[in-house]
């Protein structure tokens, strides 16, 4: 993959030194910065660029990114779980669908930030989530696994679920900022 160093470390930039948050994957690029394998750096400039992000993980990014994600979940409107709820009651399988991935996107940006991780990208997130991250949501694995077994099979469960995933996210949260 070739990518344009000055664009790909500005954007970086954004995120790690100006704390700037987005709708979920908010330091997916940072964490590909941080471990990708560099096949071809002829002059060193990909290399100073990576160092010059090999930081911790600053805590205002952190609040930035847990506090607008949480927003985007619940609570304000239109929130991700009042669109979801809403869609699956007219029986819109689509609109479930595409705002359930607009929810799992900032629900593991808030968890990758709460336990100051980089956002690995989109595959595996659940069991990368519960290889990496000592802070989890209780019931963090039952719970997932419900959601996405009941989403189009048992509205009533589906809702349920969605609001413990919710609540547990939400007390995980407060008991770690």
């Amino acid at each position: 993959l070739y990518r344009d160093l000055d664009q790909f470390a500005a954007n970086v930039a954004d995120v790690v030194e100006r704390f700037q948050a987005s709708n979920g994957y908010t330091t997916c690029m940072w964490h590909n910065m941080l471990t990708s394998k560099v096949l071809f750096d002829r002059d060193g400039q990909y290399a100073a660029t990576r160092q010059r992000f090999d930081v911790p993980f600053p805590e205002e990014l952190r609040r930035n990114i847990i506090n607008r994600n949480m927003r985007l979940l619940t609570g304000n409107l239109p929130s991700y779980d009042a669109q979801i709820r809403k869609a699956a009651s007219r029986g819109d399988k689509i609109a479930v669908n595409h705002r359930m991935a607009a929810f799992m996107e900032s629900y593991f940006d808030v968890l990758f930030a709460l336990n100051r991780r980089t956002h690995p990208g989109e595959k595996r997130l659940d069991k990368l989530a519960e290889r990496d991250c000592a802070i989890l949501p209780k019931d963090f694995r039952k719970n997932i696994d419900t959601l996405f077994d009941s989403m189009y099979a048992n509205q009533a469960v589906f809702s349920e679920t969605l609001g413990e995933i919710v609540d547990d996210l939400r007390q995980t949260v407060d008991a770690n900022l």
